[in-house]
């Protein structure tokens, strides 16, 4: 992915009434190269958009404009990886749940960043929250809310 606007968007929108569920589960992103992204190389959470509810476009760049999180979206075993993020006009990403309902399972393996922007999160490098994930494979930056893992055996062919 040359030159792309998202890189990879996982997504979720709210229910459209109070019974509405979703789920989310079962998902490898897996040797995939992001290059020079102009906006968020990495999303996993709600959709930024304009309709009522919905994350709003410049969040987080403004924090305190709205990004609500579906509570009714399950989200469950999401792997990324073997994902190169190289360069960017955002920093690398945003792995977003919510805390009611967290995402589970999530799992960065070998998931590295390199010249890395710093905008807007600093040298944080993602929002991270409502999410229990673990990071593994030499994945660097590791995303705050993840536990990082050593030693793990991988089942990818040439790969320890």
């Amino acid at each position: 992915m040359v030159n792309t606007f998202k890189g990879i968007y996982l997504k979720s929108r709210p229910a459209g009434s109070p019974t509405d569920t979703g789920e989310i589960t079962n998902i490898l992103y897996q040797n995939i190269t992001i290059k020079n992204a102009s906006q968020w190389s990495l999303w996993i959470g709600p959709q930024q958009a304009i309709y009522a509810g919905a994350c709003n476009l410049l969040w987080p760049d403004i924090p305190e404009l709205p990004c609500p999180v579906p509570v009714e979206m399950t989200w469950s075993n999401i792997t990324f990886r073997d994902i190169i993020v190289d360069g960017g006009s955002l920093s690398p990403g945003v792995v977003l749940g919510n805390s009611s309902n967290p995402m589970t399972g999530v799992v960065f393996d070998h998931v590295v960043v390199k010249n890395p922007s710093l905008n807007p999160l600093g040298d944080k490098y993602y929002v991270c929250n409502g999410t229990q994930g673990i990071a593994t494979g030499g994945t660097s930056p590791v995303p705050p809310c993840f536990k990082e893992v050593d030693n793990v055996l991988r089942e990818v062919p040439g790969r320890i």
